[in-house]
Formats: C-alpha cells, sequence, structure tokens
C-alpha cells in the first residue's frame, strides 16, 4: 500500500473544491453545517477550523475537518473514499491524525443503537485507541435553521481517565456550533 499522509489545505481553493463533493456525499443534512460557513471559517487567519486531505501516495481519498482548541482537538468531519475502504487507509489517517496531537482528541459518533453502520464506525474507532463515553449524555446542536439536534456519543483519544467531557461539550457547543449552554 502506498503512503498514508495528511495535508491541511486550509487556504488551497481547488483542494476545497474537490472536499465539498465529499463532504455532500458522505453526510446527511443534519450532520453537516453550511458550506458557506466553511469556506468562511478557512479564510479567517486565527480561525481554529481546518481541513486536511487524506492522500494514499498522491491520490486524494479522503478528509479530515478538526479544530483545534487550547486544551483538545475536535474531528468534526471524517470520510474515505467508499472504494479505499477495508484497506487500512482510514485507520491510518485517523492513527497519523492523533499521533500527530499532544493533547485529547475529541469526536461524535451516532449511538449504536442507530444500526449497524454506528456500531460498525464505533468499532472502528476502538480499534483506533478512541474510547466510547456512552455514560456521558450529549446532543450535537443544530446545523442551521429547519435542521434537527442530534443524540450522539463522544469518543476521544490521548485523553485521561478522568477527562472532563462536560468542558469539552459546553467548548464544542459554544465555539462549533455558536450556541451557549
Amino acid at each position: 500500500m502506498k503512503e498514508i499522509r495528511l495535508k491541511n489545505v486550509r487556504f488551497c481553493q481547488q483542494a476545497i473544491t474537490e472536499v465539498k463533493e465529499w463532504y455532500f456525499n458522505s453526510f446527511p443534512p443534519e450532520e453537516r453545517r453550511v458550506w458557506n460557513d466553511i469556506e468562511r471559517l478557512l479564510t479567517i487567519d486565527d480561525s481554529p477550523y481546518n481541513i486536511d486531505v487524506i492522500l494514499c501516495g498522491d491520490e486524494f481519498v479522503g478528509f479530515i475537518s478538526w479544530w483545534q482548541f487550547a486544551d483538545f482537538c475536535y474531528v468534526e468531519h471524517f470520510a474515505v473514499e467508499p472504494i479505499c475502504r477495508g484497506y487500512g487507509i482510514g485507520a491510518g489517517a485517523i492513527s497519523r491524525f492523533v499521533e500527530s496531537r499532544t493533547m485529547p482528541v475529541v469526536l461524535e459518533v451516532e449511538l449504536p443503537k442507530s444500526g449497524e453502520m454506528a456500531r460498525r464506525r464505533i468499532q472502528f474507532y476502538s480499534r483506533n485507541g478512541f474510547v466510547a463515553h456512552a455514560d456521558f449524555e450529549y446532543i450535537q446542536p443544530s446545523y442551521g435553521k429547519g435542521l434537527p439536534p442530534v443524540r450522539l456519543m463522544l469518543m476521544t483519544a490521548r485523553a485521561s481517565v478522568d477527562v472532563d467531557l462536560e468542558y469539552m461539550s459546553r467548548q464544542l457547543h459554544k465555539v462549533v456550533y455558536g450556541v451557549n449552554c
């Protein structure tokens, strides 16, 4: 298999345009933000929002969108081209991403009762060093007008046993979703 690399494309309009199609094909409306907001966030010099493309050799095979906080990193979206799944590309990409961080990494996943795909996704992240926090009540606020909030589960990597999920949740709601709790 070719080398898997992550490349930040924050100021590369061509790469961002490629990510756009994948973004809309990979996530349902209630789990994605308005694309104009993404483009706006990527143009702000000190924005905590970033997009890394996943390259296998020189081929674009997926992306990770993420937010840098002072004391943790939040993975908002992670997608690998369906034809590339099952070959270790996603595992390699998320492992490289986590290994390149010195602080906890948090992400949201659908609840296991949501279906087989949700259970497989949780197993994938668990195999790659994430811990599921099933006992912590978490609701993703609405991404916009007419879209529902979504009950999800937080998973963390590089976090201590006593990770402050309440703090992370408040930060995500405030910074990522623009909601004060």
